[in-house]
């Protein structure tokens, strides 16, 4: 009895010491790509308004920074494994043209300028955010639960009818409004919900 009794009572102490001192929120990752996004994007756009240029280079490192973050973060969340790796290779994927994108501005070198824009930024970059938004549409139907599940329906039927006509008017030849892709931002105000809910005890 001697000898069952540490062993049961310590894997006991173990589990619960890291289910009550661990993380106090489900997804610190999930937090910072929400609010390098909400903050970031916003700032870029009054820096070009106040100041005329250099907008373009941080806009594009706070968008490398943002997904990559995301990347990572979808290993927090209740999804099957095999959803959470697509996501977080589109999503390094992604994180990694902005920021050559970001290089590219810096350090003037054509071919660079060509291949980070021309090449990367034409077909990649167009349909990887498609990717990243299916996964956080499998996050809203698997593992979204309570009232940020009405936010998040909302947001992520917003990103999907968005992406659509952004397809439509690609394939008709013209662009999307820039001030329309502000209304992506509400994703990342659900993204941020889900991240700072409290981790459910298993």
């Amino acid at each position: 009895m001697s000898t069952n009794q540490p062993i049961t009572s310590g894997a006991t102490t173990t589990t619960v010491s890291q289910g009550i001192s661990g993380v106090r929120i489900r997804s610190p990752r999930g937090l910072l790509a929400a609010l390098a996004f909400l903050v970031g994007i916003p700032l870029s756009f009054g820096w070009q308004i106040l100041f005329g240029s250099g907008a373009g280079t941080m806009i594009h490192f706070v968008l490398a920074a943002g997904t990559l973050l995301l990347a990572f973060c979808v290993f927090d969340f209740e999804l099957p494994r095999w959803m959470n790796w697509i996501g977080c290779a589109a999503g390094l994927a992604l994180g990694s043209i902005f920021l050559l994108q970001a290089v590219a501005l810096l350090i003037p070198n054509e071919s660079l300028h060509y291949f980070a824009y021309e090449v990367l930024g034409q077909w990649p970059e167009g349909w990887l955010p498609d990717v990243l938004i299916l996964w956080l549409v499998a996050m809203l139907v698997l593992d979204s639960q309570g009232k940020s599940r009405i936010l998040g329906i909302v947001a992520v039927s917003i990103a999907v009818c968005f992406e659509l006509y952004s397809h439509t008017l690609r394939f008709l030849g013209t662009s999307p409004t820039e001030i329309l892709r502000l209304l992506m931002l509400l994703l990342f105000v659900w993204l941020l919900l889900e991240s700072t809910k409290k981790p459910q005890l298993k």
